[in-house]
């Protein structure tokens, strides 16, 4: 693939069996300064022999092809030629099971296809140039293969904590589905309730929860309004203009979802759950800051590591997007920059509890 060095605009293969949509995308793309559509396929094994071909620097691809199906295009890539894949997907019901599933797999972000209601052509637009920029960055990041965060030491720091850890607090966004699976799989075993916040729009958090669950064995929900945190629970913060704060009464973590504007950007926002973590709990709470485009959760971080709280952030080597975690660490927010496949095992040991070793 290209390369850091590489001249002229970003090129991108558009698969997708609608040659209305092949038409639209190609006009939206290449009025979007920057990008050049290189080339259109319109079945799974046209989309692969383009690639081979053509070479582009980003891959669009819709799931429902005729013949092989998206995600077994998408594996093969992944898999064998990787490059930056953008999901454009049909809203809400059966396709977000697949989307959910192309996230899992490796796929960057996503798009919803427009239905002439509630999402509108001009907001398709708007998201698919938004989507393609974020894709460009993570197709730099894989080309630069190093750390895109300054080469100087965290600062070390003994755990101010008096106590027992009682809640883990995890946000992320671009790249975050696979990376929250990781994480949260790795410290299951230590049933201590989780709180995501994870970048999505409505009709895709409560499937993102329901995979969770089936990858972890933990009670994973979307989180309703007055949810207690149990031991073994886990909630996601539903995607939509409420944001999930975390609240102790009477010795019960609660959660609660408020109406608000949007915060670093973004409904629901890290920033707004680490900062009710830090005010509820403490030292008492653990946060983990992973991949995504940004600075949401870098304020709320600090704000927790203020607090006595144990703070770790994704390393970044192992980011789709080091954009958040770059700025936590950059505010000094972060008490350890950790590798994906580590974070598990580095909170079970600041808990004092022995890692779980994952078995194959």
């Amino acid at each position: 693939m290209s390369t850091l060095t590489s001249p002229g605009p970003v090129k991108v293969l558009v698969v997708d069996d609608s040659v209305l949509m092949q038409k639209l995308m190609t006009q939206i793309i290449d009025s979007a300064p920057g990008f050049k559509v290189i080339g259109v396929a319109g079945s799974a094994e046209e989309g692969w022999d383009a690639i081979q071909e053509l070479r582009p620097d980003v891959l669009t691809l819709d799931l429902e092809l005729p013949g092989r199906h998206g995600l077994k295009l998408l594996a093969r890539v992944l898999k064998q030629d990787p490059l930056p894949v953008l999901i454009v997907s049909a809203f809400g019901g059966p396709g977000a099971d697949n989307t959910i599933q192309a996230l899992e797999l490796g796929a960057i972000d996503f798009i919803e296809k427009p239905d002439g209601t509630t999402h509108t052509l001009e907001g398709f637009m708007k998201h698919l140039v938004a989507a393609l920029s974020r894709a460009s960055v993570s197709r730099r990041m894989f080309a630069a293969r190093r750390e895109a965060a300054p080469a100087r030491p965290v600062l070390a720091r003994e755990p101010a904590r008096g106590g027992r850890t009682s809640l883990i607090a995890i946000g992320a966004s671009t790249g975050g589905v696979p990376a929250v699976q990781v994480v949260m799989r790795d410290l299951a075993h230590l049933r201590i309730p989780v709180v995501v916040v994870q970048h999505m729009p409505p009709g895709y958090t409560a499937k993102f929860a329901a995979r969770l669950a089936t990858a972890t064995g933990l009670d994973v929900r979307e989180a309703a309004d007055g949810d207690k945190l149990k031991p073994g629970m886990a909630v996601v913060a539903p995607g939509g203009p409420r944001h999930l704060e975390i609240e102790e009464r009477r010795g019960e973590l609660v959660c609660v979802l408020r109406e608000g504007p949007l915060v670093s950007g973004h409904s629901p926002s890290v920033d707004v759950m680490f900062h009710s973590v830090a005010r509820s709990l403490g030292q008492h709470a653990v946060g983990i800051l992973l991949t995504g485009m940004g600075r949401d959760g870098a304020d709320g971080l600090l704000a927790m590591r203020k607090a006595g709280a144990e703070t770790l952030i994704q390393s970044g080597e192992t980011c789709v997007v080091n954009g958040m975690p770059k700025a936590a660490y950059e505010l000094g927010a972060a008490d350890r920059v950790v590798p994906l496949d580590q974070i598990g095992a580095a909170v079970g040991n600041l808990i004092g509890e022995r890692p779980h070793l994952r078995t194959a």
